[in-house]
């Protein structure tokens, strides 16, 4: 099932963010050298606009992501495996990056998909479990949908009725690359790997700087 929504995801990527003619004559060259990542930078434009909420109560919107790399991953805290699984994959990610490649300005970008019940407070203890530095965000299911939409994520909420606490969210497992000119680099499908992520970002990133 995750494997056919990641799958969706791509395809709903490709259709919801506009796209743009991006040159480069190692575009080829650098596709052939990632081991799991889709890579996207050539083909999308920048993450679409928005203004959500952090997990210190905070506006955070586009300006927020700039002059840093950032790995966005879409969840919520009551998900049983998925979501912490990721998140500590994630976790593992940036360690690596700072301790053996000295690379510090890369972030985790934790996404609710469940506003109702995921307050800041609870984003908050959630992300900062796994790292520190990890931001959870969030917003108004009449901001927080089209902007799924446009990023290509699929979340569903699986209540019975209105008044259902204790519920499931079946969502994209997907974690996407953004870089710090705000533009999509790159889609990591499952399984998620703490050295191929790490090996594929190292790629990208050097790619981009060049």
């Amino acid at each position: 099932m995750n494997k056919i929504i990641a799958i969706l995801g791509i395809a709903a990527l490709l259709v919801g963010v506009s796209v743009q003619v991006y040159k480069s004559n190692h575009k080829g060259d650098i596709r052939s050298q990632l081991q799991n990542a889709t890579y996207l930078y050539d083909q999308l434009k920048i993450v679409p606009k928005f203004q959500f909420i952090d997990h210190e109560g905070q506006p955070f919107t586009n300006e927020d992501l700039k002059d840093q790399w950032t790995l966005w991953f879409f969840g919520f805290t009551h998900c049983p495996d998925i979501c912490p699984t990721t998140l500590s994959i994630l976790t593992g990610v940036i360690n690596q990056l700072e301790e053996e490649h000295g690379i510090e300005n890369t972030s985790i970008i934790f996404v609710s998909v469940d506003p109702e019940r995921d307050t800041p407070d609870k984003m908050k203890a959630y992300a900062n479990a796994f790292h520190e530095d990890a931001i959870g965000i969030t917003a108004y299911d009449e901001t927080l949908a089209p902007f799924l939409r446009n990023m290509g994520i699929i979340a569903t909420i699986q209540k019975q009725n209105d008044f259902q606490t204790d519920y499931l969210v079946d969502h994209s497992s997907a974690v996407y690359l953004i870089a710090p000119d705000t533009g999509i680099s790159a889609l990591f499908s499952v399984p998620h790997r703490i050295d191929t992520i790490t090996d594929d970002f190292l790629t990208i990133r050097k790619h981009h700087s060049s």
